[in-house]
């Protein structure tokens, strides 16, 4: 199955740029839709395009469990400089689409990618 990423509006640019340079279809939410959607829209809209989320959000954990149960997302649990972020993510997410098969999230955090 080939992945496709739909970034929140929260994700650095710079994660997006080095996902695409690697040949990572990734699309923002601004062309997608529009910024500034609540969560559940965003997440049905990732349904409908049949893309996995991208996002610093937090709040994506605590979705209603009918839509969680349907919904794929890379939580990013790093902070700081967004150059080093773009690095972390691109190192860890083909490990990220590893565990998305199994999990309907995976993080990539401090301690690299894993599942809740």
């Amino acid at each position: 199955m080939f992945i496709k990423f739909l970034a929140d509006e929260n994700v650095p640019l710079q994660v997006v740029d080095a996902l695409r340079q690697a040949r990572y279809e990734v699309t923002t939410v601004s062309e997608a839709a529009h910024p500034g959607m609540k969560n559940e829209e965003f997440a049905k809209l990732s349904i409908q395009l049949v893309m996995v989320i991208i996002t610093r959000d937090a709040d994506f954990i605590r979705l209603k469990q009918p839509l969680m149960r349907q919904l794929r997302f890379v939580y990013i649990g790093l902070s700081g400089d967004p150059d080093s972020t773009a690095q972390q993510v691109l190192k860890n997410i083909d490990r990220s689409i590893s565990l998305l098969y199994r999990h309907t999230m995976a993080i990539i955090d401090e301690e690299g990618c894993h599942a809740p």
